[in-house]
Parts: structure tokens; sequence; C-alpha cells
């Protein structure tokens, strides 16, 4: 089953590091992806005969996830069994690889579980010291038609361009904005009917954040002046600036500390076990 474990984890490897095939490396990306699967096989080799492996397995509902979440990356269990064979791979060895897989991530999770709580003393000083950090500015959810002027060209310069960004206002008091969007706008939002998402107002041009608050929801604006040209704005949503407190921050850092924490024991566990 070795050679299997080396041809799952190359194809791993080779998928990871350059999103290709194994076939499909050149030889510089073939040496490092060798050598990474070395280096795999030597810590999975000694994770598995670790004294902190004794008594961990991996049961049969874990192993059948894993395989089905490998299966659920292919359209059909054919194409599936079919690129297992274009690998060099048969069910039995890919079971026998990933049940490696699994016991060293069992194993790690094992020397890792004896996490210490995060001293609330601490977690306060970190949110005093970074309320940045948990607040935001206020955000608009937007969708334009921009016309930018640009004086190379006679038909791009200020005047011609508020010409026609007044003309593209007239039509859509009747029409559809999303088709003017498409049609008209010059923003690579235009392919998405003018629809810009979730903006940060602290983002935006000045020109722009000024006059939204004066717009009612839905209602177009007039042509804005910015830098760039000139805009037809409309805003969909709105959310005000928010500053978390530290009772709704408390989870989040406490999430961040365990993660911490687990990966300093597995790396100290790691380095003890390598070095013996």
């Amino acid at each position: 089953m070795e050679t299997q474990k080396r041809r799952y984890l190359t194809a791993k490897v080779a998928t990871e590091m350059f999103k290709l095939n194994p076939e499909f490396l050149d030889a510089e990306q073939q040496r490092q992806v060798t050598q990474q699967v070395e280096r795999l096989l030597h810590l999975q080799q000694a994770i598995i005969h670790s004294q902190e492996a004794a008594g961990v397995t991996v049961s049969a509902t874990q192993l059948s996830q894993a395989w089905d979440n490998c299966l659920a990356q292919f359209d059909c269990e054919s194409s599936f069994l079919a690129s297992l064979e274009n690998q060099g791979l048969h069910r039995d060895g890919l079971r026998s690889a990933l049940y490696d897989e699994l016991l060293c991530e069992l194993v790690m999770e094992r020397v890792s579980c004896d996490v210490p709580p995060l001293a609330i003393e601490q977690a306060r000083a970190y949110f005093d010291s970074h309320r940045q950090e948990f607040s935001r500015a206020a955000i608009w959810q937007l969708s334009q038609i921009l016309i930018t002027v640009n004086n190379d060209y006679p038909e791009n310069r200020r005047k011609a361009v508020l010409k026609r960004i007044c003309q593209v206002r007239h039509l859509a008091q009747t029409q559809d904005f999303a088709k003017l969007a498409l049609q008209y706008s010059e923003c690579p939002s235009a392919m998405e009917q003018g629809f810009l998402g979730w903006c940060e107002q602290n983002k935006l041009y000045p020109e722009i954040a000024a006059a939204l608050p004066s717009l009612a929801a839905e209602q177009l604006s007039e042509p804005i002046e910015t830098a760039l040209g000139f805009h037809l704005v409309r805003w969909h949503q709105y959310k005000p600036a928010k500053a978390a407190s530290f009772e709704e921050v408390l989870p989040l850092l406490e999430q961040r500390h365990s993660e911490r924490a687990r990966t300093y024991l597995q790396k100290q566990w790691l380095n003890s076990l390598l070095a013996h």
C-alpha cells in the first residue's frame, strides 16, 4: 500500500501546490511535489507510530465520509473511478491512504486538546487596543451607471459626457435601469446590470457619499461628477456604522485563542517527535 499512499499524496499535493494533475507538472514542479510528498510520508509515519497514537482509531463512518468527500468532487462515480485509475490508484489503496490521513488528524487533535481557556482580562485588553478591528463604517448596497471623462477624445470630454449621462437619466424614467447599465455604463459592474454590491461609505468617492443620504431607497440620483466622470447612482439597502461590544466579540476572541493554542501545541509536539 506504500505505493498507493505515495500516489494519493502526489495527486493531492500537485493539486494543492499547482492546481494541476501530476502528469501535467514540469520537471521543477515534479521535484517540489516529490519533495513535499516525502516529507508528508515521513511525518505521517512518525505520527502513526507515536505513543500518542495508541488507541486512536478511525471509525467506519469517518472513513466513509472522507470517501464521499472525494467522490463529491466529481460529476458521477464513474468519473471518480476513472480519475483514480488515471492516477494509478484503486479503491483499497485510496481507502488506506485516507485512513492514515484521518488517523494523523485524530492524533493531532488528541495532542492539542488541553488548551487553557482565554483569560477575560487578556481578551478585554486585546479588545480595548483593537477596537477598530471590530467596527465597520456605514455601508450601502448600490447600483450605478458610469460614463467616464477622457479629454483625449472629443466624444468623451466633459461637456459631451454630461449631456450623454443626462440623456441616460431621462431614459431611466421609463426604461429598465439594468438594461441601461448594460448598454451605457463604462463601469465593470455593467456586466452585473450596474450592481456594485455592498460598499463602505468611507471608500466611496466623497461626492457620491455626500449624495446618498438625500436619496430615498431605489431613487436614481442626478448626475454626480467625480474625478472619474459622471455617475447615476441608486441605493437598495443601507446599514449604519457599527461598533461591536466586548460581549459580541468575546466568542470570536476565544475561537482565535483556541485555534492559535492548538496550532502551537501541535507544532511543539511535532518538533519533539521528529527530534527523536
